[in-house]
């Protein structure tokens, strides 16, 4: 059973009653996962398979950075791969576009993090690469690494079209792959799309939870302002 999860931010506990009732859970995270450590992440584990893309919240400390990077978990990041998960192929694009290096449809300022040290003064650069925060930012190589796989779901920080705030990139790169599942997050809500593409798309909200097929299994508003 494969389960696909929402920004969680921080917090899990809403998960544990759907992994724990479950046996052979493979639980996908869309972004956000927001830690101070990786000990939520150990404790995930002892009840199911645990993936994960990275979200713009994953680099914006060095704790939640390393919680990922700088642990064993970064090997389970979806980032700029296709993985084969219990017989489903999943993609996986991380992070978010930023103007800094590029938001589509406007050209982009850097093609990959090799381009954009190049051309920044010494002291932009961290730990030996891009800024802490555009560790998260999509590069025009994260596209076209992915574009010439073939996979059955794509997932993503950003959203497609037609969202109001969807980057069409994406949705071109879910038809040259092929998929016939899109699954974000990034954006609170919980809806799946009505489009005129061959593919299902779903935004699976904050601290929600969806199935393979993309049914709510759990929705969440997103009340920590309120």
């Amino acid at each position: 059973m494969i389960l696909f999860a929402g920004d969680p931010h921080g917090s899990y506990d809403h998960i544990y009653p759907f992994i724990k009732e479950q046996e052979n859970v493979a639980l996908i995270i869309l972004g956000d996962l927001q830690l101070t450590t990786s000990d939520e992440l150990d404790k995930l584990a002892k009840h199911c398979d645990i993936w994960f893309i990275h979200g713009n919240h994953d680099s914006k400390t060095i704790s939640a950075f390393d919680s990922i990077w700088g642990s064993e978990w970064q090997s389970r990041n979806l980032h700029n791969r296709v993985v084969d998960i219990q017989g489903t192929r999943i993609a996986g694009l991380g992070g978010v576009f930023r103007g800094q290096i590029w938001m589509p449809p406007n050209r982009p300022m850097f093609f990959d993090p090799i381009h954009y040290c190049q051309y920044s003064p010494q002291e932009k650069i961290w730990r030996g690469g891009v800024p802490l925060r555009h560790r998260t930012s999509i590069f025009p190589s994260d596209i076209e690494i992915l574009e010439n796989q073939q996979a059955d779901v794509l997932i993503c920080h950003e959203a497609p079209k037609p969202h109001p705030m969807g980057f069409q990139v994406i949705n071109d790169l879910a038809m040259k792959m092929g998929v016939k599942l899109v699954f974000h997050g990034h954006h609170h809500e919980n809806f799946t799309y009505r489009t005129k593409y061959p593919y299902k798309i779903t935004n699976v909200g904050f601290r929600s939870l969806a199935d393979a097929e993309g049914n709510y299994l759990l929705q969440t508003t997103d009340d920590r302002e309120k």
